[in-house]
């Protein structure tokens, strides 16, 4: 299935848009991470609890969530370039109106505004994805972009501790919130604008089935499916299990196994790395397993199936930790396996939806995933405030990321066609 005819120049191109998003997505996975790094002094300054911190975080997923499902609509119809570019201005706008607040709720609404403004980047880069690849190639790609989301978390611990440490929590948000969209309005072109051979445009002829943008009505026909909201559920489920990590790593090591806190800036780090390689492990087997000549949707289904059982097991196994290092190294395995199934996951939409649906499909599953992210930061307040201790926060993560594998194996069977989206019409059969 894959397609491998093309220029030199043509890869280069391919992976030049590719490390783009990715570097986007890294920035933007970089400024949430600045409200897990302060949890501790953030908490002590405005006397919050864990609960009214988890309310921080699941203020920005909520609005990330809601604002998922017309930017799809968006992108699939104006491309990703002006879009992206505008969210890189915005969201550091609000990233930087974070370190000026001097009162709970304005921290609160500044979370809501880069809730806002971040919910461009990984709609966008299934568009830039579909765009540059053909659907046979995209595993790799793939795994690239979502490694992004496990770039910007791990070099953030180290980085913005360090800045935190030396100027304060106030001073990380800021210079967190300067970096703009120079590099992405010069450099990111779309394929339709580039100076390709014969041999490229042939390599991309399938990969906008329709000319016309989609309309309204065609994005509403999406919600009908099964395997749509097979792909919001398993996204609420993983989001679920990424947010009760990038949230909580950091004050679980502090407050469960008593690390220090430059010792955490350092130790958080090691199962954000792990799930970097995870994300590249997800997209190299799922275009492993096209190239065997397994079916698109089976190659990329059951990486993700696989990935998120594995992780699972490793987060019910972290509930025995008894030491930072025991702690990190199971959680080190249950975010690469996570990672893993993700990228399978993200990989799995371009199979299961036509190709002018694809971002559409994709901000719709991204919205299922900040659901997710919504509730969990919260939910996991609430249990470590109650109970005193993470242990059963864990065992919810564990059993919701095994409930989205099992959705995938038995909700999402058969991917949806172009006729399925058009309206049907009425034949009146003649006399």
């Amino acid at each position: 299935m894959s397609a491998s005819k093309r220029s030199a120049r043509m890869i280069r191109m391919q992976w030049v848009a590719m490390a783009l998003i990715t570097g986007a997505i890294a920035l933007n996975y970089m400024d949430r991470s600045t409200l897990a790094i302060g949890n501790v002094k953030i908490r002590a300054e405005f006397g919050l609890n864990a609960t009214e911190m988890g309310l921080l975080q699941s203020a920005w997923s909520l609005m990330y969530a809601l604002f998922q499902i017309p930017i799809g609509y968006f992108l699939d119809r104006s491309g990703p370039r002006f879009l992206v570019g505008a969210a890189l201005v915005l969201w550091s706008i609000a990233q930087g109106a974070g370190g000026l607040a001097v009162s709970y709720m304005q921290l609160l609404w500044s979370r809501v505004a880069l809730g806002i403004t971040e919910c461009p980047a990984f709609p966008a880069a299934v568009r830039v994805t579909s765009d540059w690849f053909h659907v046979g190639d995209r595993g790799r790609p793939t795994g690239l972009y979502n490694a992004g989301g496990g770039i910007g978390p791990a070099i953030a611990p180290p980085l913005l501790t360090g800045i935190m440490l030396a100027f304060g929590w106030r001073a990380m948000f800021v210079t967190m919130g300067v970096v703009g969209a120079v590099v992405w309005f010069l450099v990111y072109r779309s394929p339709a604008t580039a100076d390709l051979t014969p041999e490229d445009r042939e390599y991309l002829r399938d990969n906008r089935t329709s000319e016309s943008p989609v309309t309204a009505g065609q994005w509403f026909r999406l919600f009908r499916f099964r395997t749509i909201w097979a792909l919001i559920l398993v996204a609420f489920c993983t989001g679920y299990a990424v947010w009760m990590y990038q949230t909580w790593l950091p004050a679980y090591l502090e407050m469960q196994q008593h690390v220090s806190i430059a010792r955490t800036g350092l130790l958080a780090s090691v199962p954000l790395i792990c799930s970097i390689l995870g994300s590249f492990a997800g997209g190299h087997l799922s275009d492993w397993l096209v190239a065997r000549r397994w079916g698109l949707v089976a190659s990329r289904k059951w990486p993700a199936v696989v990935g998120l059982l594995a992780s699972g097991l490793f987060t019910a196994i972290a509930m025995t930790a008894r030491s930072g290092g025991e702690a990190v190294m199971f959680m080190s395995a249950a975010m690469f396996f996570l990672s893993l199934g993700i990228a399978g996951k993200w990989t799995l939409i371009t199979a299961v939806a036509p190709q002018s649906y694809a971002t559409s499909a994709a901000s719709i599953q991204n919205f299922g995933g900040y659901i997710g992210g919504t509730v969990s930061p919260i939910a996991t307040g609430m249990v470590v405030d109650a109970t005193g201790s993470f242990v059963v926060a864990l065992a919810i993560g564990a059993i919701i990321t095994v409930i989205g594998a099992c959705i995938l194996v038995f909700m999402l069977r058969s991917p949806i066609s172009v006729a399925d989206l058009e309206p049907t019409t009425v034949r009146v059969p003649a006399e």
